[in-house]
């Protein structure tokens, strides 16, 4: 059993307010649900809608399809999406909202309590009573949910969509919030960035973990800067990231660059949005796989992940200061806004939270930073631990540090960096497998797609196709051990990406020879629904 609701209305007019206190809401009275937005690039006006998916089973992406409830905040939601509610579904219309404020402006002598009012009222319909809405209330709250329960009642549609609360110890995050946490759970303890959508909450979250934790959050004032502190701070001996979108990273190059030579451990968070230029910067988008890869000026080792699931978010937040601590590399964390602002819940039990912490070796007068090395690791240390010299420059330079325009020498700086590649092949992170080994299709994804995927493999399934899904986590550096198990070339490969022009597909060919028989693109700035994906595939498998 599941309810789809969409809540639409004017930037300004509350919607996300409403939004954030139901999805609060059902996370405290152990809901299961799925939330995410679509948002204008602007502060008023507009127009902005919330989907809110809510279950009995876990949930992790849009189902598609018709609404089941619709309240419209504006006339423009009502001309928009009237057509996409389900027959005998509820549908608040303007007028019923525009009540609902009216009253509760009356009884409760603030606006903005109507908002609180009309959670209220959809958690009526799903079949919530006011006794278990007033134990999940925030304090002086519960009149206002109650009161959205009378507006239920009064409008005949409480208890029309009744949804069982399955959630076990349910914990409430979105994207940003489980990059950053799976960040200092890395161990790391100091961020900068500058502020530029989809990106920004991972600078929230950081600068409210600054207020209790030992971490230092630091808004700079480009993204010029915020590499460039975020490298230095990684040079006295603290693990440092920065976070940003395509037009901010696109400034970070010349940073990367020097993390390159420098051999400076950073990790570096960038959350895709469509461009070219400033593009739809409130949309989703794929489209940046190519430029993250090849990022920098010069070449140098360097690790990409994508991960597509809240879990999946901390582990490899949490592995990219490990390995980029490890390895003396920039480690990329790649999102998008779909991903990065998508509510839901994940079960307690399954987040990992173990803290990795790094050591701090100590070396005498006789250190060498860049020493050369078979397996292309230089002994790492920091200023002030001991008696060693720790020199670095942007330059080509000796086992020491200094300058050098030797040729040989040069060559073997180069090779020694280099080699660092052959250890992080083998520390792949393998793809995710869902469905049959024996499938005679296969499902190829990445990033924020791997649960839409997955779900609509599973309806496939149901409808007797045979087909199963990879979704890769890791996307740089691929290697022939991490698809050896699923025998891919027996089967026939989709390629399901957010971009235009077959990004992650192409990679497959050039790394690993793998050659796709369907690429599924979507780059309208709006992320794939399971219902959509679904019939997109079917019509390849039939």
């Amino acid at each position: 059993m599941e309810f789809n609701v969409l809540i639409g209305g004017e930037g300004g007019q509350g919607a996300f307010s409403v939004e954030l206190e139901l999805t609060e809401t059902l996370t405290k009275i152990n809901y299961h649900f799925f939330a995410t937005k679509h948002y204008m690039s602007r502060i008023r006006g507009g127009h902005n809608f919330h989907m809110v998916r809510i279950a009995d089973h876990p949930v992790h992406a849009l189902n598609g399809g018709k609404w089941d409830m619709i309240a419209a905040l504006d006339d423009e939601t009502e001309a928009l999406h009237k057509p996409d509610l389900r027959e005998g579904g509820s549908f608040l219309s303007r007028a019923m909202t525009k009540e609902i404020g009216e009253e509760s402006q009356k009884l409760f002598g603030d606006i903005r309590s109507a908002n609180t009012v009309l959670v209220g009222c959809v958690l009526a319909v799903i079949g919530v009573t006011p006794e278990r809405m007033a134990e999940a209330a925030e304090p002086g709250k519960a009149e206002y949910l109650k009161k959205g329960y009378a507006f239920a009642v009064r409008w005949n549609i409480a208890g029309a969509f009744p949804v069982s609360a399955a959630a076990g110890c349910p914990v409430k995050f979105d994207g940003n919030r489980a990059l950053a946490f799976g960040a200092l759970l890395g161990g790391c303890r100091f961020m900068a960035g500058y502020p530029m959508t989809p990106a920004t909450s991972i600078l929230h979250y950081f600068a409210e973990a600054a207020q209790d934790l030992p971490v230092h959050f630091e808004q700079a004032e480009d993204e010029i800067a915020a590499i460039n502190m975020a490298l230095g701070a990684s040079y006295a001996g603290v693990r440092s990231m920065a976070a940003t979108s395509g037009g901010g990273f696109a400034l970070m190059q010349e940073g990367v660059s020097l993390a390159g030579m420098t051999e400076t451990p950073i990790v570096v968070a960038v959350a895709q949005r469509p461009g070219p230029a400033t593009g739809l910067p409130t949309r989703t988008e794929q489209g940046d796989l190519k430029f993250i890869l090849h990022a920098g000026h010069g070449e140098f080792p360097r690790v990409l992940f994508a991960p597509g699931s809240i879990v999946e978010t901390i582990e490899l937040a949490r592995k990219a200061f490990d390995l980029a601590d490890r390895y003396q590399i920039p480690v990329f964390l790649l999102t998008d806004q779909y991903f990065a602002d998508s509510v839901q819940v994940v079960e307690e039990e399954k987040i990992p939270l173990d803290l990795i912490t790094r050591e701090y070796p100590v070396f005498d007068a006789t250190y060498k930073r860049y020493r050369l090395t078979e397996d292309g690791i230089s002994p790492l240390t920091f200023p002030g631990l001991s008696d060693a010299l720790v020199k670095l420059d942007s330059d080509e330079h000796d086992e020491e540090g200094k300058i050098t325009e030797d040729p040989d020498l040069r060559k073997r700086m180069m090779d020694k960096r280099l080699r660092k590649f052959d250890l992080l092949k083998k520390e792949a992170v393998p793809p995710t497998f869902y469905g049959a080994m024996e499938s005679a299709a296969v499902v190829l994804c990445w990033g924020s797609n791997r649960l839409i995927v997955k779900e609509a493999a599973e309806r496939l399934n149901a409808d007797g196709l045979s087909v199963c899904a990879l979704h890769f986590g890791q996307v740089y550096p691929l290697t022939p051990a991490m698809i050896a198990p699923y025998r891919l070339e027996e089967k026939k490969r989709i390629c399901v990406e957010n971009n235009a022009t077959g990004q992650f597909a192409g990679l497959l060919k050039r790394e690993l020879g793998i050659v796709v028989d369907h690429n599924v693109l979507k780059y309208d700035g709006d992320c794939f629904t399971v219902e959509e994906l679904y019939r997109r595939l079917k019509g390849l498998l039939t």
